[in-house]
This record gives C-alpha cells, structure tokens and sequence, in this order.
C-alpha cells in the first residue's frame, strides 16, 4: 500500500477516535458520526494520495567520486552511476535509429569547471527493424571535474548536477535527475575512494582507446568497407567484431556486419547510410578477443580515411545483391562449357541419352536428383570456403586442389569411373547412374552422385561473370555469400534440368541403341585423360615422390577392380573373398594420401615452367613487382595454376603465339607468373585486391609506379586480346630477353 494511503487512513482511524470519545450525544450516534468523522478525514487527507498515485521511476542516479577529498588546482574524476530498470535502456551518445542521448548540466561552485561525458563503449539493442546503440543495468558515465586554482574559506564544496535521460523499453520514458555531492577541500593530495575504485577502472577498460592501428575506408556501391591495418592480429583469437559510428547515417544500424582477419589485418564490411559522400568514417571498433574459455571487448576509437589507391582493393564489385545473384546464374551456366567440365559432360550426355525415351517422370526425377547433388556438394564447398575466409585463412576459388592428398583421391575416383565406363568394372546396375536397365533408386542415386562429381570438377575453373559472383560472395554475410554460391551451382545444373522438365528437348536426343555400349566405353578415355592430369598437377606440387605413390595407389585401385569383378560369376565365397580383397587394395591406396602431403614441394622456379611455351616468365613476388615498376617496366602478371584448365588452354591458344612473345618482347614487357598450384599467402592476398578468389586472372602494368591501374584482362584470352591491351603500351627501352 503506498505510504500516502496508508497517512489517509491513519488520520481517518484517528478522527473515528476522537468521535468515539466524544460527547454522550455523538456516542449515542456513534455510527453515524464516525461515517462522517471517516469522510471527512479522508477529503481533508492529502490530494495526492488518491488522486495521483506515485510514478515508479525507471532510473536509479547517483553522482559519485573517485576521490574523498578535493585539492586546489587537481584534477578529478566524477562519475553518474546509473541503474537502469530491468527490461528497460538509456542511449549511447550516438543513440542509434531513435532515442537521445544523456544531457548534464552543472551547477558547480565558482571557478571550477567539468569536462565532457565519457561513455564507455554500448551495445547492439535490436528493436525490429530498427537498431539502437546504449545500455542496460548498470553504467557509469565519466566526467572530470577541473576545481579552481584557489578555493575560499569553505572546506567544503557542493557539485550539483541535472541530467535528463531518455529511458525505454517500448515506450520511452524523459527522466530527469538532480544529484550533487559534497567533499571536503584540503591541501593535500586527494584520497583515492575505496568504495568506488573498481567501478572506475572496470568502467576505464571500457572507454574506447585510440586505435594503436591506421583505419582506412572504402564507400562503392552502398557497401562500406573498414580496414584496420593490423598485421599483427590472428584470425584464431577473434571471437567478434561490432562497429558504431560517431554520428547517424554512416551505416545502415540494423543491417548485418561481417568481418574477417587476414595477413593486412582486420577487414569489415557493412551497408552504408545516407550520408554520401563520407570524408571520414569515426567511431568505436569493439574487437571481442579470446583468451582461454572467455572473451574480453577491446574497444578502438577509430578515425577512418578514404583508402588510397595502394589500399584499395582495386576492382572491388559494389553491386546490389540481386545482380550479384544473376551473375552467379549465368556464369554457373557458362561453367558448363569450360574446358574442367568437359570429361564430366560426358557422364551427363550418355544418361541423357538413356533418358531421352524414359517416362517423363523418371526424367523430371534423375534431373532434380542430379541438381542436387550439384547444390549439396556447392553448399559443401561454399560452407567451408566461407568459414575458412571468415577464420583469416588466405584461400580462394578452387583452394582444395591446391592439397596434394585431396588431388590424389580425386586421381583414383576419376580413374574407378574410367574403369567403369569401360567395363572393367560394374557395382550392382552401375556406379555413375549409368547402364541398362536401372532400377529407380540405384539411378537416381548415380545421379546424385554424378552431380557431386561435376561440381569437384568445375571447382578449377572460372568462367566469365563468375569471378565477380564469387568475390562478391566472399564479403557478404555467410547466409548470403552461401546463396550466391548455390545460385551458381543451380546455373551449373540448370541446362540438365531444363532437359529433364522439357520432353519436347529430349526428344532431338538419338535414340538408345547397340551403339550406347561403344559409346561408353569411348567416354572413358576423357575419364582416363582427366586422370592423367591429375597426376600431372600431383607432380608439380609434391614432386617425383608424389608421381610415385599416385601410379602405386593407381595400380592398387586397378587391381581392386578386376579382383572384384573377376569374382563376381564365382561361388559365393569366392564373390566375398574378391570383395573383401578389393576393399583391403583400395583401403591400401587411400592409406598412401598423407604421405604426398609430406613429400617434398616442388620447386616453382624450374626452367621448364619459367621457360614454358617460350615465354620467359619471371616469378611473382611482390617485391619483384614493385621492383620492376620502379625500373619503369611494363609488366605482364599471369595469374594461374597447374590445376586450372582454363588458365593452360589461355598459355597455349594465346600466351604462347609467336606473334604474342614477340610483342612483349618488342614493347619492353616484362612477364611475371604468379603461380597458385600450391597454396601462396602472397598470391591470394593480390587477387583479394583486384577483387578476386581465384585465377585465372591476367594484369598488364603501364610503365612506371604512377601510371594508374592495371588493365584487367578478359578470363578468356585469344590473340588479339592480348595484341590489343598491349598497343596500349609505351615501349620501354628495357627487354626483358
């Protein structure tokens, strides 16, 4: 019961009292006299009792110090201590999409002075769809409090303070708070507080520091790009990464922030607001940092410049989502004409073929079947290559070829298809989805798998629009970089399932027939092809030792073939015997994989591949390139990999010509390869700043070191591409023969 009632009914009680003792004749008319005795007690009991009940209030402030005592002339620091309603919050100085900020005003004795509030760093507090900056429970606002050189006879002095708040949970509540506090004046130095001496220094480790690193900023598109220069960070001890900016409209508040932390260190990406153009970019980076089982906020103010061209990832796409997403269809559809997909085009071909005359049914079914293994195996790879890149690992497009062991397994399982379009091995109906006769769920689960394969296989390659899909997808958020991805998968897909939903289209496919039995066992040999480069891109990385263990573990998979279907006409404990024989042979090989991961790398700079086609390249270093612009060189970057088809087809159509090596030569172009068959930090760090994940990419440099950017050369290249970008250049006297 408030207190204000409980006052009324007391003077009520009382005056009931008074009445009962009173004259014979009110005893006589006891009741009604205290009935009246009562009414009137309550009219004349305060207003306010009734009338008004009492307003909870939402905020606890009291203004306290850090020191006991005051000395003239010395600096102090003075804090409101704020506790704040369960459910409810206050604002940062930058309150967000909606609140305001605390105000204070002092009243402080003559000649001292207060300095401005110091907030220690907020958090993020979501109230759909808007995103507002502040605190909740306990928080302590800082102020230094500047006394006067000499204080008068008083000893002691009275600071007094208002301040208005904006409190809410849904609603909003302006509160506002008269505090003050009186200390004593000496001449000695002030007392530190005991009481209040931890809620300083906790409250200090909270206040952002001037970040120890430069920040600099990119605004393309609506995206804002923040960039710490912190090489030192590691990506492994960074649990999170929230920034506020100083003032509104630097970003959009409730849309999602992604980082990352690479060799440059730490790299955050967020929509931007509506100020345009930005000159500077200030606010708060809370950087959550491991440290055991917990993580511990350290917070950088931050003054962020426009990044110069040096720091600029040169090329960056700033384009919306859904162009990004229609990019990622078309180059996933074009990524079925690259030269990495042409052995798995004819898996594809002979189950059409087979298809063509099926119900329309089983077609729609072995289509959809097929698409998804396309889209798992793309929600796979992206998931990984995602986390992976969000853990700072310099990875790009195609990483997983660039591990030894995961080329050799994919040496064997090209090889057992080999084998099985040749008919030299047979598993149940069939491996791939191939063969007469399937049985719905053993077909459908080859096309499964044939979907899986074709995605392993198109990793390699890049296709046109699709390097600028990918780049983009690897700075979005992981929800949305993971659609980008599985939209490119679904172009991949996409002619194959149009196929399958259209009978009218199947209908131009040749009829099954004797011929398909020759015909398959003819698309093994592009099987066996790919097998053999596989091997090829093997040596490269590991060397003769890793050639050897292939062709070992190639034997061994091959003996497990015809050991199993030699068996298969045999008795029953012969089929289990050459069964349980070609499994050991095949766990054998797959035994062998760590040990390419351990053998020996092979070296890059051989003359056979600086030397290759006749092209005399250079190898790519960064300090080689920025050498060779200070020499005031043009220079010609090549981007590429042992494993990339596209990047070896664009060495030997257009690379290699005759008339191509002679133009270089003649205009002074110095030719640099920056090979990324095995994994170099250097390499991928200089694709991420033209805007790329992987190669191939091709970079031709003017003369001189301010001369611009590079010229971005097409993914495909023929000749007269190559002739063209280079009439651009000025002949330098310098040749690189």
């Amino acid at each position: 019961m408030p207190a204000q009632c409980v006052t009324a009914l007391t003077v009520a009680l009382v005056c009931l009292g008074l009445g009962w003792l009173a004259t014979p004749f009110l005893l006589a008319q006891r009741q009604r006299v205290a009935a009246l005795l009562l009414g009137i007690a309550l009219i004349l009991a305060p207003s306010s009792a009734w009338a008004e009940p009492a307003i909870q209030s939402n905020l606890d402030v009291t203004l306290i110090s850090e020191v006991t005592t005051v000395k003239p002339g010395t600096p102090f620091w003075v804090a409101f201590q704020i506790k704040i309603r369960p459910d409810w919050h206050i604002y940062w100085k930058n309150p967000g999409d909606s609140g305001a900020a605390p105000l204070v005003t002092w009243d402080l004795p003559e000649g001292f002075s207060a300095g401005d509030l110091v907030f220690p760093y907020p958090k993020r507090m979501p109230i759909d769809p808007l995103m507002n900056f502040g605190y909740s429970d306990q928080v302590y606002l800082l102020t230094e409090i500047r006394p006067a050189a000499s204080i008068g006879g008083d000893r002691a002095i009275t600071l007094r303070a208002d301040g208005e708040f904006l409190v809410c949970r849904v609603e909003c509540i302006p509160e506002q708070k008269r505090v003050s506090l009186t200390l004593p004046v000496t001449d000695q130095p002030p007392t530190p507080n005991p009481a209040y001496g931890a809620a300083f220094s906790q409250t200090r480790q909270a206040v952002p520091q001037p970040s120890p690193w430069p920040a600099t900023f990119v605004a393309e598109g609506k995206q804002l790009m923040l960039r710490l220069q912190a090489p030192e960070m590691k990506a492994g001890q960074v649990a999170e990464v929230q920034f506020f900016p100083s003032v509104d409209g630097v970003i959009t508040n409730a849309a999602p922030q992604s980082w990352r932390v690479d060799r440059e260190g730490l790299q955050l990406t967020v929509e931007q607001g509506y100020q345009d153009p930005l000159e500077t970019v200030e606010g708060v980076l809370v950087i959550q940092e491991k440290m055991g089982d917990q993580a511990i906020a350290r917070a950088l103010a931050i003054q962020a410049n426009p990044a110069t061209a040096a720091t600029v990832p040169a090329n960056t796409p700033a384009i919306p989502l859904w162009q990004t997403v229609l990019l990622a269809l078309t180059g996933g559809i074009i990524l079925n004409l690259m030269p990495c997909v042409f052995p798995v085009l004819s898996l594809k071909a002979l189950t059409l073929t087979q298809q063509a005359h099926h119900s329309p049914r089983q077609a729609r079914l072995g289509g959809l079947a097929f698409t998804a293994g396309v889209l798992v195996s793309f929600a796979l790879v992206a998931t990984i290559l995602v986390t992976l890149r969000g853990l700072g690992q310099t990875i790009g497009w195609g990483f997983q070829l660039q591990s030894p062991g995961f080329v050799l397994v994919m040496a064997y399982v090209l090889f057992a298809v080999a084998l099985s379009l040749s008919g030299a091995l047979t598993v149940g109906a069939s491996i791939m989805g191939l063969g007469q006769g399937l049985a719905a769920r053993s077909g459908y689960t080859g096309e499964f798998f044939t979907g899986v394969l074709t995605t392993i296989m198109a990793t390699p390659c890049t296709a046109p629009f699709m390097a600028t899909a990918v780049s983009v997808a690897l700075v979005q958020p992981a929800p949305s970089a993971i659609a980008i991805l599985l939209t490119l998968g679904l172009g991949l897909a996409l002619p194959y399932l149009l196929l399958s939903f259209t009978p009218a289209l199947r209908r131009f496919l040749p009829k099954p027939g004797a011929w398909m039995e020759t015909f398959q066992q003819v698309l093994a040999f592009p099987m066996y092809a790919a097998t053999a480069w596989l091997v090829w891109v093997l040596t490269l990385q590991t060397g003769t030792n890793g050639l050897a263990i292939a062709l070992a573990g190639i034997i061994l998979i091959g003996f497990a073939a015809w050991l199993y279907q030699k068996t298969q006409l045999t008795r029953q404990g012969w089929r289990r015997l050459g069964t349980v024989g070609a499994l050991a042979a095949i766990v054998l090989a797959l035994t062998l994989t760590p040990l390419v991961n351990t053998s020996p790398v092979a070296s890059n700079s051989s003359p056979a591949q600086t030397e290759a086609q006749g092209v005399p390249w250079q190898l790519y270093t960064p300090a080689q390139l920025n050498q060779l612009r200070q020499s005031n060189q043009p220079v010609f970057i090549n981007f590429t990999a042992s494993w990339c088809i596209t990047c070896l087809v664009n060495e030997r159509v257009a690379l290699s010509q005759p008339e191509i090596v002679s133009a270089f030569a003649s205009k002074g172009v110095v030719p640099v390869k920056a090979d990324w068959t095995n994994q170099n930090p250097d390499i991928t760090q200089a694709l991420g700043k033209f805007g790329r994940s992987g190669v191939p990419l091709y970079l031709l440099y003017p003369n001189g070191l301010n001369k611009g950017e590079p010229t971005i050369l097409p993914q495909i290249l023929t000749p007269a591409i190559v002739q063209d970008a280079l009439a651009t250049v000025t002949a330098s006297s310098t040749s690189f023969n």
